[in-house]
């Protein structure tokens, strides 16, 4: 039982160690436990680029995608392709809401895509003093 006390605690503490030193990061932002709002933090780098503490967003349909960080960045999607019919969304004291219409899959320009791909992506960037990073939104059904 000693050994296996020692084993784990070695395990957590190099566990916690490990995320320190490197950038980790969950893969998947969801919505939180009892909410319907996935919470994205967005942050600068040592360079200064935009970054997110997750690698991709992946909601369903009547959820919402906050975005916190710095006082003013803007989420600016691609294509002009949106789930919210708004390119460019600002900030407003450092926090951009993107809604998720419950009826994204019926919409006719995404239901071909939904179609194919059970999913819908939706590209965008985070600008924050005029640099960028571009990660995805998946929108899936429930």
């Amino acid at each position: 039982m000693k050994l296996f006390k020692i084993f784990t605690c070695l395990f957590l503490t190099l566990g916690f160690v490990g995320c320190s030193v490197s950038e980790c990061k969950p893969e998947i932002g969801r919505a939180l436990p009892g909410t319907n709002t996935a919470v994205v933090g967005v942050f600068l780098d040592k360079d200064g680029i935009p970054k997110e503490t997750v690698k991709e967003v992946l909601v369903h349909p009547g959820q919402n995608v906050l975005y916190a960080g710095p006082d003013e960045f803007k989420i600016v999607f691609k294509n002009r392709k949106t789930p919210n019919r708004v390119v460019s969304n600002p900030s407003k004291d450092g926090v951009v809401l993107i809604k998720i219409p419950q009826d994204i899959f019926e919409r006719k320009e995404f239901v071909e895509e939904f179609r194919k791909n059970k999913s819908l992506v939706f590209d965008y960037s985070i600008w924050v003093n005029g640099k960028e990073y571009d990660p995805p939104i998946r929108v899936v059904p429930l």
